[in-house]
């Protein structure tokens, strides 16, 4: 048995961390129990990833018997909630992982599928998955090889396959933006094989890769999927449909919320002109993920809501709009520096800013506000490009 798992599964171990579950783990690392002491990193990293996955991955989180992925990969790995929306995009006869890692999402989305084939280039990898099915009493093929190599041996009957992808930003590239290229596996690259042997896929990627880029760089999409927790963007999904040619939906959602899903396509954003406004009884702002998608014009057609300006990614109505997919604020007053002692109790309100000279920090630090309190301070440039602030109240 590797290493790391015969240690790891040791009865003491486990009750180690059961019972530091919530300890500081720096005074661990600095006192360790002699016992223990040659193994204290790999046990304090189980540790801290079992914290990072409260509300996150609670099945795992409690189960002593895992082991789980390493703190970095938790922070990065899918949770639960987007795991089932991921597992609700596809289903059929055979899923392939063709990145498993740690074998989150292929567990979700192997639900769907009369057989599954998780395939990992890291042989630690594949052996902790391993540990993990047994105790999960789950049963995969699992495969200890690279995506390509495995794909070169695979038979090119591709009708009951759907293959499924995370590609990782390799490391050599810091840039905050970018590109499917600076990925691997390269989904450029697969293209061709992924076509040949398997009749859809499904891909993840960050949220910070630019939309429209990876529709110039990949054919047959058929959906993008931008989608939020509680309003933070979390991941791209496309979903690729090798017998597909039209131009593909995107799709925003936001989990967690009671906030409807929004779809449009690029084309019809390009092809619209949205009202502007000044500022009306009500201020709207899109969630993360509508945001991201760009679909500035086309809300405020379908919504009724008006745009504060071409630039400022607020809306305006003198009425409340049922069912937008995003917040609504009553504007209370404008304000300026003097003034907003009159809302921000103990200096506490909640700042947003939109095409607004300061940032939301900037904002902050300038009038010595703190985060929290009843009412929000929202930053813009109006109609006429000038910057404005305005208290408002959020509608529930």
């Amino acid at each position: 048995m590797n290493a790391l798992i015969n240690f790891l599964t040791q009865e003491d171990v486990k009750q180690f961390i059961k019972d530091n579950l919530y300890s500081d783990t720096s005074k661990l690392l600095l006192n360790p129990p002699k016992d223990l002491k040659s193994g204290i990193n790999d046990i304090v990293d189980q540790i801290i990833s079992r914290q990072k996955a409260k509300g996150k991955l609670e099945d795992w989180r409690n189960n002593f018997d895992l082991i789980m992925p390493p703190p970095l990969s938790l922070e990065q790995a899918s949770s639960n909630t987007t795991c089932k929306y991921k597992s609700e995009l596809i289903s059929g006869h055979h899923l392939i992982d063709l990145t498993g890692g740690m074998g989150i999402d292929f567990l979700a989305l192997s639900e769907s599928f009369e057989r599954a084939t998780y395939v990992e280039t890291q042989k630690n990898l594949c052996e902790v998955f391993q540990h993990n099915l047994r105790e999960l009493n789950k049963d995969a093929e699992v495969i200890n090889s690279d995506a390509i190599d495995f794909l070169s041996d695979l038979s090119s009957e591709s009708g009951n396959r759907i293959i499924y992808l995370d590609p990782a930003r390799r490391d050599d590239n810091k840039s905050r933006v970018f590109a499917i290229e600076d990925c691997t596996p390269n989904l450029t690259e697969l293209l061709p094989t992924l076509r040949k042997k398997s009749s859809r896929a499904l891909v993840k990627f960050s949220p910070m890769l630019d939309i429209q880029s990876i529709l110039d760089s990949v054919s047959n999409v058929k959906e993008v999927h931008v989608v939020s927790v509680k309003n933070e963007c979390k991941e791209l999904l496309l979903l690729i449909d090798f017998e597909f040619n039209g131009s593909a939906e995107i799709i925003s959602t936001n989990l967690e919320t009671n906030q409807p899903i929004y779809s449009f396509k690029i084309e019809e954003e390009r092809k619209i002109t949205a009202t502007n406004s000044s500022e009306l009884e009500y201020l709207l702002e899109p969630n993360s993920s509508i945001m991201k998608a760009g679909a500035f014009n086309k809300l405020s057609v379908d919504t009724g809501a008006h745009k504060i300006s071409a630039n400022t990614h607020l809306y305006t109505s003198n009425d409340p709009i049922e069912n937008f997919p995003g917040r609504t604020f009553k504007i209370l007053a404008e304000v300026d520096k003097k003034s907003i002692a009159r809302y921000a109790t103990d200096k506490k309100i909640n700042v947003i800013t939109r095409n607004h000279p300061l940032s939301a920090n900037e904002l902050k630090n300038k009038w010595k506000l703190k985060d929290g309190g009843e009412y929000f301070l929202i930053a813009f440039r109006n109609q006429t490009n000038k910057p404005k602030i305005v208290v408002a109240d959020r509608l529930d």
